[in-house]
């Protein structure tokens, strides 16, 4: 699972989820808002963001934009 923090939504970011590629980006504002509220609750969100993580790589998630790893 890759993640990255997309350049908006506050100053912490937007917590995404990346294709194994690095050619795709999927926000998880629902799972986790920021990276860090994703380490704080790990052991609950994990399991959601594997999930994303799948979803956007096999190019199923509908919301995935391409990803810039630059503005990451």
């Amino acid at each position: 699972m890759k993640l990255a923090t997309l350049p908006e939504g506050g100053p912490d970011g937007t917590l995404a989820v990346v294709a194994d590629d690095l050619t795709l980006a999927l926000p998880v504002r629902e799972i986790a808002p920021t990276l860090q509220h994703a380490l704080d609750a790990w052991d609950e969100v994990a399991p959601a963001l594997e999930a994303a993580a799948v979803s956007v790589t096999a190019g199923r998630a509908a919301e995935a934009f391409p990803f810039e790893p630059g503005l990451a």
